[in-house]
């Protein structure tokens, strides 16, 4: 097994297939490779769901996936064409509206478009690291407010049901709090901890102040340089390290036809 570095972030993973029943040891490289680059883009893999849920289990406890669909799931397919345009077209980091956020994703292409609807990357480790001292200093006694609500109550309400489910979820996923800088649990490296999605404000600061910091933030962890673009092909799985890591899926293939298939990793509180 080879990892070609891509970018900033990323490499490109050769000489494996991610058949079931992988030796403990091959997984335990693939963890450390990701650890090192953040993403991870493996070819012509043919895997479905239920192998797809079970690779994804090697690493760690499933994440439940508790939005974007009808019932709590492991699987999650997300799937794009004519009907139904792409919505997420914007830097994000996962559930962050969560307590515990998901640790991994690992996304796999079942139909691509002709052109367009590539996934970009960004490195909130670089992010963060190329801050002044000053703001490092002032960041990392920052909290952020974060919500699932925040991005998904205009979806929610197109479900049948949509306001006892609502309900439903602000019951059980209340509003939460995290560190503007978060320390990765197993690198120790800093990153930022913020997304245009579930951020809702920096505690303890006015409207105005927080959303002028929130959206310098924002757009300096979008930086190019900062980032890696992935062009996909049917078969191609993509592994990403949700806790230092934003992600954008491109909405430049609509009308035609998108599928993957997702299954992703629990993750811990956010120090």
């Amino acid at each position: 097994m080879e990892f070609e570095r891509v970018a900033k972030l990323g490499a490109e993973v050769s000489g494996i297939d991610l058949a079931p029943d992988l030796p403990q040891d091959v997984i335990d490289e693939i963890e450390q490779g990701l650890l090192e680059h953040r993403v991870l883009f493996f070819r012509n893999q043919d895997l479905n769901g239920e192998e797809l849920v079970d690779f994804s289990r090697r690493f760690g406890e499933s994440f439940v996936q508790p939005a974007l669909a009808h019932k709590y799931q492991e699987l999650l397919f997300l799937e794009n064409d004519k009907s139904k345009p792409p919505a997420l077209n914007t830097f994000h980091q996962d559930m962050t509206g969560l307590a515990q956020p998901p640790a991994l994703h690992m996304l796999h292409a079942l139909v691509v478009p002709d052109g367009g609807g590539d996934t970009m990357w960004a490195c909130n480790y670089s992010a963060y690291e190329t801050l002044s001292d000053e703001m490092k200093r002032i960041l990392g006694s920052l909290t952020c407010t974060h919500t699932i609500l925040g991005y998904y109550e205009p979806i929610v309400r197109n479900w049948e049901n949509s306001e006892e489910k609502i309900k439903e979820f602000e019951k059980i996923f209340p509003p939460v709090s995290h560190p503007v800088v978060r320390t990765h649990p197993r690198t120790g490296r800093k990153s930022l901890f913020v997304n245009r999605f579930f951020t809702n404000f920096i505690n303890g600061f006015t409207p105005q102040e927080s959303e002028n910091l929130l959206q310098f933030l924002y757009k300096h962890i979008e930086t190019p340089e900062f980032c890696v673009r992935l062009r996909w092909r049917p078969g191609t799985l993509a592994i990403w390290d949700n806790r230092c890591t934003s992600h954008y899926a491109l909405a430049d293939y609509w009308p035609q036809h998108r599928k993957m298939q997702r299954a992703s990793v629990s993750g811990d509180t956010p120090f």
